[in-house]
């Protein structure tokens, strides 16, 4: 081999191995498999999600969500944000009825890693701050691996 095919040969072999190191890192998204990781929340019913905008509380028929979420803190023990709650008043019956909304705060706790390795946060509690537009002041559901099947 030349001296110039040689030092080709060798600069393709590098630009290969850094563009291979390039990519197979480029993915920044968080991942909460390990226990040092931010848990997630599973935020759709199905996709768990760090700090999501949107939070379906009520998975059955959606009737209570928040949207426009803005999280304050969000550590390996618990999460803590704002938004805008929704609400449907089920008036007459839940499919004619009317979604209200007021402002409220949900608090995530009880972290625990799923049988996929996934760290998800297992226990959301709701509060409408300033009153709520229909039904109780606040509650709080399960979340978390069940909830996603892991």
């Amino acid at each position: 081999m030349t001296p110039v095919v040689r030092r080709s040969t060798v600069t393709v072999a590098v630009a290969g191995m850094m563009a291979f190191v390039l990519f197979s890192t480029a993915d920044a998204t968080p991942r909460a498999g390990a226990s040092s990781k931010r848990p997630l929340l599973i935020s759709n019913c199905a996709k768990a999600k760090f700090k999501p905008i949107n939070v379906i509380i009520a998975c059955g028929d959606a009737s209570l969500g928040a949207r426009e979420m803005t999280w304050s803190s969000w550590t390996r023990k618990s999460a803590l944000g704002t938004g805008t709650g929704q609400v449907n008043d089920c008036n007459p019956d839940c499919v004619h009825g009317t979604t209200k909304t007021a402002p409220m705060q949900l608090l995530l706790t009880k972290p625990r890693t799923c049988s996929n390795g996934q760290r998800l946060f297992t226990k959301l509690r709701y509060t409408w701050t300033s009153g709520a537009p229909v039904g109780p002041a606040g509650g709080s559901v399960p979340v978390g691996c069940k909830l996603a099947n892991l």
